[in-house]
């Protein structure tokens, strides 16, 4: 059976090695979830667990280096647990620990896991994902050759626009851009994949927008009822500008106007329906534009203005939403509502 070993992590490169980690703990009974490659402040990995009701977070900050981690990296996160008002720091390598650094390490509480450590953890819990990553094999094909020839089959007069690595929840995938399709494939060479495989395929024409922050994207699709994919990558702009260049592909149906987050909700308006989802996609408000009666601004000066929206659906109802930029928020809905 195929171990890991510290080659094994070195041949990784350190967004994969933060995905093996987050799988890692996920397998340890943590809850985990990667920060933002773009903002992630210092940490990359935030996890969680709970025991009859008491909640314990760590930050894990991840270090993919063949030469040991030395005192100043640790001096470096010794006040992020203080920042974050998190239980404690974990710093994971795949090296090791210079003796300075494991002292400064006790001083300030900083839980540190080496890679003689990490590779026992990751022989214990994820035994099966060695065996299917490739790594423990000589001449694996390339990642770019498998990008351009994992699985799809294009259609008559259907072109490749873009192939980006994407992060979504936990997994790392390949994000494939064409004039009529958007698939997202598992990586035939990283770290977890069993074989090259769609995992998902969405129409253009089902694509109501995206909602665009730094380092990440939350693709819009659905008809009735939406479905949401968060996406993160380092390649964030080149995926929006590509899919921004085919907006005339999905505009022609329900299309999105204007998007804002505020925390885990969602609010979008489409040019039918003003909807706030929670990113799990549980859906708290649809309304339909032609229902919408009146949108207000409240609030201002010292308090955070606040959208109102007028329903009538029968009896009428008042909505408050939190909005960026409440008073453009106004502007678009009115537009919709006229258009009607």
């Amino acid at each position: 059976m195929a171990k890991w070993t510290v080659e094994h992590l070195l041949e990784t490169d350190p967004q994969d090695f933060e995905v093996l980690l987050s799988q890692l703990f996920s397998k340890m009974g943590y809850h985990t979830e990667l920060t933002q490659y773009s903002r992630d402040k210092g940490i990359d990995l935030v996890i969680r667990i709970e025991n009859f009701g008491l909640v314990h977070t760590w930050n894990v900050q991840a270090k993919r280096y063949s030469n040991p981690v030395g005192v100043k990296d640790i001096r470096e996160y010794s006040s992020i647990r203080y920042r974050d008002h998190v239980d404690g720091v974990i710093i994971v390598t795949s090296s090791s620990f210079t003796k300075e650094a494991i002292e400064e390490a006790e001083q300030h509480n900083l839980k540190l896991i080496d890679g003689y450590l990490l590779t026992e953890m990751l022989n214990h819990y994820l035994t099966d994902e060695c065996a299917n990553s490739g790594l423990h094999h000589e001449n694996n094909s390339s990642p770019k050759n498998e990008e351009n020839n994992a699985g799809a089959i294009l259609k008559k007069g259907e072109q490749v626009l873009a192939n980006e690595t994407v992060i979504l929840g936990n997994e790392k995938l390949i994000l494939s851009i064409t004039n009529k399709n958007i698939f997202l494939k598992r990586v035939s060479t990283g770290l977890f994949s069993k074989r090259s495989d769609i995992e998902e395929r969405i129409e253009l024409k089902n694509l109501l927008g995206m909602h665009c922050e730094p380092g990440r994207i939350i693709l819009v699709t659905g008809n009735k009822k939406l479905k949401l994919y968060p996406l993160s990558s380092k390649k964030i702009q080149v995926i929006e500008e590509t899919l921004e260049s085919m907006r005339p592909e999905y505009v022609r149906g329900e299309h999105l106007i204007i998007s804002s987050r505020n925390g885990t909700e969602l609010t979008l308006l489409t040019n039918k329906r003003l909807i706030v989802l929670d990113i799990s996609e549980n859906t708290e408000l649809d309304i339909p534009n032609k229902k919408i009666v009146g949108v207000e601004l409240k609030g201002g000066f010292l308090k955070k203005e606040q959208l109102i929206i007028s329903e009538d659906s029968g009896n009428m109802k008042k909505h408050s939403l939190m909005v960026e930029n409440p008073a453009k928020w106004k502007e678009f809905i009115e537009q919709c509502v006229r258009t009607v």
